[in-house]
């Protein structure tokens, strides 16, 4: 991670002292934080995970009842 805000911030400097001017944002928000935020989102209760592991089931039976029907033995 220091590695990051060092790029930054020598990135920063070097474009405040060139000539043209160019513009390069220092970050806002530490980068730690913004990770936790997004693991805190990606997070799913226990509730929300079985859900999505029925609804996962119920797609793969019906795929599994389409195929049947679209192979049948003879």
């Amino acid at each position: 991670m220091q590695g990051q805000y060092t790029l930054a911030a020598v990135m920063h400097g070097l474009s405040r002292l060139s000539k043209k001017g160019g513009k390069i944002d220092y970050p806002d928000k530490p980068f730690l934080e913004e990770m936790a935020k997004k693991r805190k989102e990606e997070h799913l209760t226990e509730n929300e995970k079985k859900n999505q592991r029925e609804k996962l089931l119920m797609s793969l039976q019906l795929m599994q009842i389409n195929f049947n029907k679209t192979h049948k033995k003879e």
